[in-house]
């Protein structure tokens, strides 16, 4: 059993952008034992029940990330984004450049204030004028479409975990858990741990596998903002999973749900989600002839950037609420 605060920062560490999600398997069959890869690159570990119903519990394995587009020349390139990367965050940043000769280290620089025209002062650049310096290294490696990643270490803040690709790491760390937790409860149903593919990108993964495993339910993490929006009720950092509510939540689950946390005290927050949840659940949700679905999301900040931060207390009280509904699903398929 490995500590949630370290299960995340060693999560972080791996680089495993959208479509190289494969660099995370070695790490997955390692702490859970075993597990295949599917046809899209994502990674399933089993855990047999009495073999009455088929649960997937689901995290989507990428990270964002960019890909190297253009050369401009003397090591210098031009990238393009691979996810919501917002152009901000990237002047200043170390990179790594994964090449088939090896990785690549360089920065993406930014013109200095008393050089910068006057035009563009105080203004955001775009993806026209962000160049990845890499003549610090040997550039020449570099091939139009190698992938390129923050260089970002993960640490500790007090009882917090940031670091980068925590979105969706902070759902992996959620899915061993719950096979830890799983251990000491009987459940009838066998359960597959999902750690998807692509979803940063749209999303194919996690509808390919529900339809290849042919699921009865599927539970879903993600990350949620943390933050108020007019008047809305504030997500929490630190008070447990945000169970979303919305036309793509089967709504038994989301009572289910609350009724499960109450009885084992587990904290939990509501997400008002009154239409595409902008995670895999919306694929999830229409695979195979449907699947009954529920969304509880881990409260992030800084979401998309090289400093999202979690706390590892949600993470647990996620896993914990998920093994706690597994163990309720019978036979019968009434939940």
């Amino acid at each position: 059993m490995i500590e949630t605060k370290e299960l995340l920062k060693k999560l972080s560490e791996i680089d495993a952008p959208s479509g190289m999600e494969h660099n995370a398997h070695g790490f997955l069959k390692e702490i859970l034992g075993s597990g295949f890869e599917t046809n899209l690159r994502g990674f399933v570990h089993e855990i047999k029940g009495e073999g009455k119903l088929k649960v997937g519990v689901f995290c989507h394995l990428d990270e964002i990330g960019l890909l190297v587009a253009k050369e401009k020349g003397d090591g210098f390139f031009y990238l393009e984004t691979v996810g919501g990367v917002d152009p901000k965050i990237l002047p200043s940043t170390r990179v790594k450049v994964y090449t088939k000769g090896g990785i690549v280290r360089g920065v993406i620089g930014i013109i200095a204030p008393h050089l910068t025209p006057s035009e563009k002062k105080g203004k955001v650049q775009g993806y026209d004028d962000i160049l990845l310096d890499a003549s610090i290294d040997d550039w020449k490696k570099i091939s139009i479409g190698d992938r390129v990643v923050l260089d970002v270490k993960p640490s500790e803040l007090a009882d917090l975990i940031t670091g980068k690709a925590l979105d969706n790491r902070a759902g992996c760390a959620v899915l061993i858990k719950t096979k830890e937790f799983l251990e000491s409860l009987k459940h009838e149903a066998d359960v597959y741990l999902i750690f998807s593919s692509m979803e940063e990108i749209g999303g194919p993964g996690a509808r390919s596998v529900a339809h290849q495993l042919e699921l009865d339910y599927a539970l879903v993490t993600d990350v949620t903002f943390v933050e108020k929006v007019d008047g809305h009720k504030k997500i929490n950092i630190g008070d447990g999973p945000a169970i979303g509510i919305g036309p793509f939540i089967d709504k038994k689950l989301f009572e289910l749900a609350k009724k499960v946390a109450e009885k084992h005290g587990i904290k939990y927050q509501i997400e008002a989600l009154p239409t595409r949840t902008g995670t895999d659940t919306d694929s999830i949700k229409t695979a195979w002839i449907g699947i009954k679905t529920l969304l509880a999301s881990v409260p992030i900040k800084y979401m998309h950037t090289p400093v999202e931060v979690v706390n590892p207390k949600d993470v647990e009280e996620t896993a914990r609420l998920f093994a706690h509904i597994i163990a309720q699903f019978r036979g019968d398929k009434n939940e």
